[in-house]
């Protein structure tokens, strides 16, 4: 491993939510990654990564600085550092009136999605503690994805953030077996330790859940390897497994990925032939072969034994400070009706798009729906069917909507998969 340390021009990226992060403000503190993994997306020509992806790492050595800059900009206010005062500092009594009337928040993930700010250049350059410090300083709600266990460094951190506001602190995990593990994540912390490290934060009450992807194609999509995930995964009391495939992108990601699937799995390689051998620029598996081989997606297998383990397949959303929570936990609802119909169900794109289109409309309203009135919520540009299921949500604080669509996702999956 070579550690480049340089200055950078950028560090944070903001974007909307999804349901399978809650993020809106992600930090990209390195380029490359030491864990690389043979899976790894962000080997793809478009991300414009060096070419020793997994053997450089370069360290933005001013990413403290930049974020610092970053929330200032934003309207952000220091909270406990020392190195920084204001009127407010010598009468404790006005904080709380204060921090009431504070900037409206977003969730913050220390890592861009394609390195992980856990690899282990962090035991040197202990860039991510350096940045829990900075998310601790100024109160901000924290979500972290990696697959490493020295994220369990930071726990005091971790520990204050999230009782001063909110921490989630979740692991890739794809392969129960250890020895496919050392083949597809070679760097990584073992799967067990992953589990082992879960099972503590959720002992120390912070919020951790697995995602389960890439399922590789024959070798992580078993009913053996998805069912040994999902029952660890319960048995340290993980909060959440969200299960997805993968993509090959054409180019030296893919290219890499089958040369170890040949080295290692010859008899597998010719279905991956068959399966990836459309070069879709995006990754996505030809369906039509899909099909042929009689695969099962891994969102339902995963929706199967999540919901048989009372396991849900997205994180519970945190409202931070600021936000009107009735609008973000009907955005969360909506998505989550959204995905059980498009990849449980399988309905059709324009059977979803309605619950598409209404999270984002009251995800991004100014209007606080949760003090709208009978007769206004009719005016709301959206469906009758979607319009009952926000007014349900907002007089009754539940969806039975969402609750039958879950029931009958389930059995949708046991009677056409597994009778």
């Amino acid at each position: 491993m070579k550690i480049e340390n340089y200055e950078a021009k950028s560090l944070v990226r903001q974007g909307g939510v999804s349901i399978f992060s809650w993020a809106e403000i992600y930090l990209n503190p390195y380029q490359g990654c030491y864990h690389d993994c043979v899976y790894c997306d962000g080997k793809s020509e478009q991300y414009y990564m060096h070419e020793d992806f997994g053997e450089r790492i370069r360290v933005k050595t001013n990413a403290p600085e930049l974020l610092i800059k970053f929330l200032k900009k934003q309207g952000f206010s220091s909270v406990h550092s020392k190195k920084q005062f204001s009127i407010i500092d010598y009468f404790p009594a006005f904080k709380k009136d204060a921090k009431s009337d504070s900037k409206p928040k977003s969730i913050i993930t220390i890592g861009g999605g394609v390195c992980d700010v856990y690899q282990p250049a962090e035991k040197e350059a202990k860039m991510a503690r350096k940045l829990l410090e900075i998310i601790y300083d100024y109160q901000l709600p924290l979500w972290i994805l990696t697959k490493n266990k020295l994220v369990l460094r930071d726990i005091d951190l971790i520990k204050k953030i999230n009782k001063e506001s909110y921490a989630c602190v979740n692991f890739t995990i794809t392969l129960a077996d250890e020895r496919a593990r050392k083949i597809f994540e070679p760097r990584a912390s073992s799967s067990e330790e992953r589990f082992e490290a879960i099972k503590i934060l959720r002992k120390e009450g912070i919020n951790s859940g697995i995602y389960f992807y890439p399922c590789l194609p024959f070798i992580g999509d078993t009913e053996e390897n998805v069912s040994s995930i999902y029952q660890r995964a319960k048995e340290v009391n993980a909060q959440f497994v969200n299960c997805a495939g993968l993509t090959l992108k054409p180019g030296r990601s893919k290219n890499e990925f089958m040369n170890a699937l040949r080295i290692n799995y010859p008899d597998i390689y010719p279905k991956y032939e068959q399966l990836y051998g459309n070069e879709n620029k995006y990754g996505h598996l030809d369906y039509e072969q899909f099909k042929k081989l009689n695969l099962v997606w891994p969102e339902i297998k995963g929706y199967k034994y999540g919901y048989e383990l009372g396991l849900s397949f997205v994180a519970d959303r945190y409202v931070p400070d600021g936000r009107m929570a009735t609008n973000l936990k009907i955005a969360e609802l909506l998505l989550k009706i959204s995905y059980i119909k498009r990849n449980v169900i399988h309905d059709s794109k324009f059977e979803t798009q309605d619950f598409n289109k209404a999270s984002h409309l009251v995800e991004n309203s100014t209007r606080d729906f949760g003090l709208l009135v009978d007769e206004e919520f009719s005016e709301i540009p959206t469906s009758k069917s979607v319009r009952s299921i926000i007014q349900e949500y907002v007089e009754q604080g539940k969806s039975s909507y969402l609750q039958k669509l879950e029931k009958k996702a389930y059995e949708n999956v046991m009677n056409k998969y597994y009778s």
